[in-house]
Parts: C-alpha cells; sequence; structure tokens
C-alpha cells in the first residue's frame, strides 16, 4: 500500500499582478498596502501574474520580485503569463508555472450580475460564519443568511450575497470572474475583493458604513455602492 495520495485540488489563490518593473517603487507601494492588515497577508499563498506587464516584463527582476514579496511575508508559489526565460528560472525560485488565467465571460446583455456557471446551485450557509472560519463556493455563488463575523472569510467563484452583517472578510469571482459582485445588508468588511481587486476597512466609504451596498468592478475599479 502506497505511503502517500495525490489527489487534484482547486483552491483560490490570490494575483499579485505588478504594473510595473520598477522594485523601488512596488517595495514601496507594496509596504504601504501591506502595512494596513499585515495579518492578513502574511504567508498567504500568492501567484505572480506577469500579464499586464506586456514587453515591459522582460525587463523584469523576478528573483528581485520574489524576493520582496517573501520579505513582506507572502509566499509566491508559482508565476503565470511571464516569458521563456521567467518560466525557466521559475524552478530555481521554488515557483511554479501556471497556464494564463482567462477571465471567464460576462453575462448577457441585460447587465445581470449571476455567474456563469451554468445551472449550478448556490451554496446556502444559514449559521453564523465565526472568527477563523472559511466558506468557499466552488464554481458557484454563495447565500449567506447569517451574519459573517470578523476575522472569517467567505469566499465564491461567482457572486456573494450575505442577508446579515458583513465583518469579516467577503472576496468573489476568486477565479477571476470580473462580472462577480458582493451584495450585503451591513457594510463593516475587514476586507471585500471581486476578482482579485480588493479594498480594506480603512479604504471603505464611510457613508456606507454599516449600510446596504453592492462592490461590482468597472473596468479596473471596485465600485462600492448603495443599495
Amino acid at each position: 500500500m502506497s505511503s502517500f495520495e495525490i489527489k487534484g485540488k482547486v483552491a483560490p489563490c490570490t494575483l499579485f499582478r505588478p504594473l510595473t518593473v520598477d522594485l523601488a517603487d512596488l517595495g514601496a507601494d507594496v509596504e504601504e498596502r501591506l502595512g494596513q492588515t499585515p495579518e492578513f497577508f502574511r504567508n498567504m499563498a500568492v501567484i505572480v501574474d506577469l500579464s499586464a506587464l506586456g514587453e515591459m516584463r522582460n525587463g523584469l527582476d523576478l528573483n528581485g520580485l520574489v524576493r520582496l514579496l517573501r520579505d513582506q511575508g507572502m509566499m509566491p508559489v508559482g508565476i503565470q503569463g511571464g516569458n521563456e526565460y521567467h518560466e525557466r528560472l521559475a524552478p530555481n525560485l521554488h515557483l511554479g508555472v501556471f497556464p494564463e488565467s482567462k477571465p471567464a465571460p460576462g453575462r448577457a446583455a441585460n447587465g445581470g450580475a449571476s455567474a456563469p456557471f451554468g445551472d449550478a446551485a448556490a451554496m446556502v450557509v444559514d449559521k453564523p460564519v465565526r472568527s477563523g472560519q472559511q466558506i468557499y463556493a466552488k464554481g458557484r455563488d454563495l447565500v449567506v443568511l447569517a451574519p459573517v463575523g470578523q476575522g472569517s472569510e467567505v469566499i465564491a467563484d461567482g457572486n456573494i450575497h450575505i442577508y446579515a452583517p458583513l465583518r469579516g472578510r467577503a472576496l468573489a469571482g476568486v477565479m477571476g470572474f470580473e462580472g462577480a459582485r458582493i451584495f450585503c445588508k451591513e457594510l463593516r468588511a475587514e476586507l471585500i475583493s471581486v476578482a482579485g481587486l480588493y479594498r480594506v476597512s480603512e479604504d471603505l466609504p464611510e457613508n456606507l458604513h454599516g449600510a446596504s451596498a453592492q462592490i461590482r468592478l468597472s473596468g479596473r475599479q471596485l465600485l462600492i455602492e448603495s443599495l
């Protein structure tokens, strides 16, 4: 009998997508941003996505970038969107090489926010999500009928509907679906994210603190709007 098993698993993983190859600028921005919620990002597994750099990626010091992220407490596990040199270098940096992700297609012309997961039924959670808990709705929407507490996390490949206070973290469209949205009855979140773009509590509009709100993308901007 074998002493181990290998099983396939698809889990949400944060993308770190640099928009410049200037490591000094990147380092300053990363330190400032991560400093707002250092515990959230500590030991977080990230894939370094170089696709947004275009031809600039040829001038990227991948070794330096990976070292920068590790110094800030993050754990790069792989790259995507790099060139041939980056892919040859990756194993020496203890990184895997991931195929470049393609955003899931949006829904129809009526502008609805439903995720493109066919007839997959939403996951429904009717008990409070407590500190330290993580709920992940893989390949579908997530509906939460009870409070999401501080220190907890609700994640979905599709939309997230929370019919109670949101005090923890909510991450929708984690596999790249940019049409995903978050709807919540009472916005008091530690962090919100749609398709990898996020805001922490300090960045949320004061006028919507405690209000019913929806969160969605418009281009590469994360919008937070009253319901």
